[in-house]
């Protein structure tokens, strides 16, 4: 197990910048549910950059897409959610209420960095079973 540990801790530590990147473009664009346009262009870049194909649109959604990669199985489904909530627009790292707008939107939890994940997962996946393993990843609508 420990070994399986480093690898992971080592695979985050050579690709925080996506991570982190990632995460602080969220922060940066708050858009309520329904109206992510510029955070889902942006997931839907760096998913394709990693590797997935990308399905834009789902479900008559314009901010829905589903990103694939790896083919055969196992497959993993992850689902992530991007969207900011009304009234929590809030200054990074600030302990105290600081709106960057007030009464505008922001995020509550730590969605910035879930479709993310899928890159690190289908690496995994597919190591463990020779080259074939599968990444099913959707981003969709949530309570804005």
């Amino acid at each position: 197990m420990e070994d399986q540990k480093r690898a992971a801790l080592s695979f985050i530590e050579q690709h925080k910048d996506i991570f982190t990147g990632v995460a602080d473009y969220v922060w940066a664009h708050p858009e309520l549910s329904l109206k992510e346009f510029q955070c889902a262009a942006y997931y839907e870049k760096v998913l394709e950059e990693g590797g997935f194909t990308v399905e834009k649109g789902v479900d008559g959604i314009e901010t829905a897409f589903t990103g694939s990669y790896g083919s055969g199985h196992p497959v993993i489904g992850i689902l992530g959610e991007f969207d900011a909530l009304s009234g929590l627009s809030q200054a990074c790292g600030a302990t105290e209420h600081q709106p960057l707008v007030e009464g505008g939107a922001g995020h509550g939890c730590g969605r910035g960095c879930e479709p993310v994940a899928p890159k690190p997962a289908a690496g995994r996946a597919r190591a463990r079973k020779g080259g074939a393993g599968a990444v099913q990843h959707r981003c969709a609508a949530s309570a804005g």
